[in-house]
């Protein structure tokens, strides 16, 4: 009797990969135009955004200093309702369509789909019900008793991926020849390495010399 055939695991990142943009600098953005935050906490933001992106800036400090500066003591409900309405106005322009592809064709086949992302919890849970997505892990921003944001309590960086994939794989007793991975950077290294195939999306300059090294797609 033929062995059944084992379906496929997909990762995928979030932004610059499914999404064309960073959403957490899009919701900034649409923060700021709806008067919830003032020029100099989007400069401070943007900045920091900037040193983490080309100055060798932590993801660690990004997160702390973007809660620090714009997330403190913000009601999680409202925060939720910004977010919705958000992505009432943006979802559609913010998608990576070639990528949003191959996640439908996922879904189709029924294989299980991950998204990983080291943006906030709240953004990342509306996407991933909007993305029709029911595993996902992100960065932790922590709700106190009063409902209100409190404290950064969990960065999801590549290590973190990686560890979130392999507490999966071990909890369903699945080989890592099964995992295809999505991502548009080479700080998801940890995650790369655990995967069967890599697909690099737009990928930054030391990803892509490890796609042409290992023969990786790009899309």
């Amino acid at each position: 009797m033929p062995s059944k055939i084992m379906k496929k695991l997909i990762v995928f990142d979030l932004d610059h990969t499914l999404l064309k943009h960073n959403c957490s600098y899009a919701f900034g953005h649409y923060l700021y135009g709806q008067n919830k935050l003032n020029f100099s906490q989007l400069c401070v933001c943007l900045t920091a955004y900037i040193r983490h992106k080309w100055l060798g800036f932590s993801l660690q400090n990004l997160h702390q200093l973007t809660f620090d500066c714009l997330f403190k003591d913000f009601s999680i409900s409202q925060l939720q309702q910004l977010v919705h309405q958000f992505l009432d106005e943006n979802f559609h322009s913010l998608l990576n369509l070639p990528v949003i592809e191959r996640l439908k064709e996922a879904q189709q086949q029924e294989e299980t789909v991950i998204l990983l992302s080291s943006s906030p919890d709240f953004l990342v849970e509306a996407l991933a019900e909007r993305l029709k997505i029911a595993h996902w892990g992100a960065t932790v921003y922590q709700v106190n008793l009063e409902k209100k944001l409190s404290h950064l309590s969990f960065v999801m960086g590549g290590k973190e991926k990686a560890n979130y994939l392999s507490h999966h794989l071990h909890q369903h007793e699945l080989p890592s020849s099964i995992v295809t991975v999505y991502s548009d950077s080479y700080l998801d290294l940890p995650l790369l390495k655990m995967a069967g195939q890599v697909i690099g999306v737009k990928p930054d300059r030391r990803l892509k010399h490890l796609c042409h090294q290992n023969q990786w797609e790009i899309l």
